[in-house]
């Protein structure tokens, strides 16, 4: 047997817990040494201690644990219990995480300033958005290829340092759509936004996108093989109302191939900063 101490570090429970639990009648030592008043706790008592933990972690008050162990429930009935107590929690976790990520969207679209009307070419401010990316310049035919380098890169770090990403993710275009140079050199950048910062490493970057006061978007729906045309468009109006460029171009992915395999119902928002 185990004295109070002793039997609390195995527990995992403090003392004045194990005296709260014999108290309230549901944790009884085995023995108490009538002219010592030392508590001793046998190691089957440990499974005691389990049952009122898992109770506790099913939302059970500590009255009605006491309840359930001082009438002797069949082991099965408690354990039906605490399944379907766990089910419920899982259901409840899920919903709560499908709320979180609404509303991680919904603080970046307000970031975003929202999306712009389908096949419409609006002006908006864009606020500053905080990301983890990664930049690099390669040759325009390794496109694919280093794309999805450096996507698994930025997302890896981000794994590593515990980040959390909110939805959805971008690309920055520092040369490219029109301004490659006669190399066909790209110089882009796949950026995940994320809900605090940490420390940046030799190869991804965590910084603040500056906010834009004058941002000319348009929404492109279908597959990436298509989007030139949009881009042309976007170009085409910038240039008739007498705007020029002024930073990176934005591919926002509102909604790609992880939520369709239809390519026609992929949604993309390109931004041009203009002045």
């Amino acid at each position: 047997m185990y004295r109070i101490g002793e039997f609390a570090r195995l527990s995992g429970l403090t003392v004045d817990t194990l005296y709260h639990y014999e108290k309230i009648r549901i944790l009884v030592p085995s023995y108490v040494d009538k002219y010592s008043g030392y508590r001793y706790y046998e190691a089957k008592q440990l499974v005691t201690v389990n049952k009122i933990m898992a109770l506790k972690d099913a939302d059970f008050s500590l009255d009605e644990i006491a309840g359930l162990l001082n009438n002797d429930i069949p082991l099965f009935i408690l354990i039906e219990m605490l399944e379907d107590k766990s089910l419920s929690l899982e259901e409840k976790l899920n919903k709560e995480a499908n709320r979180l990520e609404r509303l991680r969207t919904n603080i970046f679209l307000i970031k975003n300033g929202g999306i712009p009307i389908m096949n419409e070419i609006t002006m908006k401010r864009v606020e500053p958005i905080l990301m983890a990316s990664v930049r690099k310049s390669f040759h325009s035919s390794r496109f694919d290829d280093e794309l999805e380098a450096m996507w698994k890169d930025v997302n890896d770090y981000i794994d590593e340092k515990g980040g959390k990403r909110t939805i959805p993710c971008m690309m920055l275009y520092h040369i490219g759509w029109g301004e490659m140079d006669g190399t066909s050199k790209l110089d882009v950048e796949v950026a995940e936004p994320i809900t605090k910062a940490f420390e940046s490493n030799e190869k991804i970057a965590v910084y603040e996108l500056p906010a834009v006061e004058k941002m000319a978007c348009i929404v492109h729906k279908g597959p990436f093989s298509t989007i030139g045309k949009t881009f042309d468009a976007l170009f085409s109006w910038i240039k008739e109302n007498g705007y020029s460029k002024i930073g990176p171009i934005r591919e926002i992915y509102h909604k790609g191939e992880w939520e369709t395999n239809d390519t026609n119902e992929y949604i993309t928002e390109l931004q041009i900063p203009i002045e």
